[in-house]
């Protein structure tokens, strides 16, 4: 989505966010650990670290980059052509987490990222260049992409499990 205001971006970001976690409220508990909701053998569970992982990531970049340096991109040791590969690591970084431990992450990274924007002047989100490290890019080219955008990926990958258990309920209840 091309934003054109600062308060259109946290509106966006806010909206997909809740759209997900009232998502994921509604998946019986049990559920969260069920293998293979995105990719070979994630649960919802993996899928929500590596949002927050990703956030995490966004987070470091701005940090990095307002000190003055040029943060590795995507991750130290990976280019952005790797990212495959990296979000394979994250899986197995985080795959063992119990889910109130990466919900809570995620929330408190969701949480991080809005105050950051809240307090940028828009001009800082939306310039290309305003940033060093963001090079001929603007800001919200990074934060839409590890937020609004990828909380609707993510919304994709829940829904399809939604339809899996209301298959199984549909066929149990013949």
């Amino acid at each position: 989505m091309r934003y054109t205001s600062k308060s259109e971006l946290l509106a966006d970001i806010v909206k997909e966010h809740d759209a997900l976690q009232n998502m994921l409220q509604r998946l019986p508990e049990a559920r969260v650990s069920e293998p293979d909701v995105w990719g070979s053998g994630w649960t919802v569970g993996d899928l929500v670290a590596h949002l927050a992982e990703w956030h995490r990531m966004f987070l470091r970049w701005f940090r990095e980059g307002e000190d003055g340096g040029q943060p590795a991109l995507p991750a130290p040791g990976y280019k952005w052509n790797e990212t495959p590969r990296l979000n394979r690591d994250i899986w197995e970084k985080h795959r063992e987490l119990e889910f109130s431990v990466v919900d809570a992450e995620f929330e408190a990274t969701y949480q991080e990222i809005l105050a950051l924007l809240k307090r940028l002047p828009e001009p800082a989100i939306f310039e290309p260049g305003h940033f060093q490290w963001t090079g001929k890019n603007a800001l919200v080219t990074y934060v839409g992409a590890n937020t609004a955008s990828h909380y609707r990926f993510a919304q994709k990958a829940v829904k399809r499990l939604e339809r899996r258990i209301r298959a199984e309920e549909r066929k149990e209840g013949q």
